[in-house]
């Protein structure tokens, strides 16, 4: 009688040095890690947020400051107010 040899359900991927399953240490957090975070902000690309669209009424002073600002700067208006946005959340 042969005696079948036990072998686990999981083994290491071929390319796992090029594309490992868990996180490295690196200095941005991907954005699956945030609080409120859900495994739907996980699939794509990890580190990087899924756009969504946000609609918002604000004063037309402040809408042409930033269509200025993003202008001068050669970025769009929304990476003007995600960086705005981004910024208030790490204060």
């Amino acid at each position: 009688m042969t005696m079948a040899r036990e072998t686990s359900g999981l083994r290491k991927a071929d390319d796992a040095d090029l594309h490992p399953s868990t996180p490295g240490t690196q200095d941005v957090d991907p954005g699956w890690l945030r609080s409120g975070a859900n495994t739907g902000d996980s699939v794509g690309m990890p580190g990087k947020d899924k756009p969504v669209t946000l609609e918002v009424t604000l004063p037309k002073s402040l809408r042409k400051a930033v269509r200025q600002e993003a202008k001068s700067r050669g970025i769009s208006v929304d990476e003007i107010v995600a960086e705005a946005l981004r910024n208030r959340q790490r204060h």
